[in-house]
């Protein structure tokens, strides 16, 4: 039995994405095989088909992290559950081996695109709010707040009693936030306990001017591409204001707790707290076309490739 994949044979832009045949991938111990409904697509994948990230041959490489779909074989007390799938990559395919520790059930009334939106972007937001020590009530700044990562980031924090302000340079962006439930919008001069980062880029050090004393920073994302290398100086020149920096990467973060945390999500979309925020859909085969979507900046939300 075959798989169809998308996979690439060069770094470089959405052209090198193409659909492959390949054999059946075979579950071993402690894993299991997914028949994928749905693959998110994320800046990690982008960065992976341009070669960004150190250490991969291009040769044949399949992209994502991210599935939903049901499990077909290996282990078997999950056979013929519909479960969230997190992958080291090899997502963008009709079926997938998964570690057993890195799934976790999806609820009937979630839909495996909704799963698949909430994902890896809402576990990034759940833990770097963590990891900023958020407090109820505390002032907020999210960062690239319409982006996949910041419209999860700005419904959980608001959820958990924060006040909110995104940061965001649409008008579009503004209205679609504003039905998210998010009442403030940064106009370039408050101050915050805490901003969430999830673009980086050249303006990071501004940023961290504009933190309260015991600020806190978590940058977990590159969007607008990496900081310049001076960019934590204000740390030191703003020395007696004890700020903080840190980063985060769902590589540092145990399984267990990702797919205990992915739960208590899911939970709160169902209860209707929180939303799942897809920007498109597209079939498996037009990987390429939603790789050039992310990559326009227009995106609100998460792109979903359908399998």
């Amino acid at each position: 039995m075959s798989v169809k994949v998308i996979s690439i044979n060069a770094f470089g832009g959405p052209e090198e994405l193409h659909v492959e045949t390949v054999e059946l991938p075979l579950a071993g111990a402690g894993q299991v095989l997914v028949a994928v409904e749905a693959c998110g697509v994320g800046l990690v994948d982008v960065l992976l088909r341009k070669g960004v990230i150190p250490g991969l041959s291009p040769v044949g490489f399949v992209p994502g992290v991210e599935v939903a779909g049901t499990v077909t074989g290996g282990a078997a007390e999950w056979i013929g559950k519909r479960v969230f799938a997190k992958v080291n990559n090899g997502g963008y395919a009709t079926q997938v081996v998964a570690d057993v520790t890195s799934i976790a059930e999806i609820p009937d009334a979630l839909s495996s695109a909704d799963a698949v939106a909430l994902g890896i972007n809402a576990l990034v937001a759940h833990f770097s709010l963590l990891r900023g020590h958020y407090g109820k009530g505390e002032q907020i700044l999210v960062r690239g707040a319409g982006g996949g990562i910041g419209t999860m980031t700005v419904q959980l924090a608001m959820v958990n009693g924060a006040r909110v302000t995104a940061a965001t340079s649409s008008p579009e962006k503004r209205a679609m936030l504003s039905a998210l439930g998010v009442q403030h919008f940064d106009n370039g001069d408050q101050e915050y306990d805490l901003i969430i980062d999830a673009v980086a880029g050249n303006d990071v050090a501004s940023f961290l001017h504009r933190l309260k004393p015991n600020g806190r920073y978590v940058l977990n994302g590159v969007a607008g591409g990496f900081p310049l290398p001076d960019f934590a100086m204000p740390l030191v020149t703003l020395f007696q204001k004890s700020l903080a920096i840190s980063f985060l990467s769902l590589h540092a973060v145990a399984d267990n707790q990702l797919m205990t945390a992915i739960a208590a999500i899911f939970a709160l979309a169902v209860q209707g707290k929180i939303t799942a925020v897809i920007d498109n859909v597209y079939p498996l085969s037009a990987a390429a076309d939603a790789h050039k979507r992310l990559e326009s900046g227009r995106v609100f939300g998460k792109i979903v490739l359908k399998v």
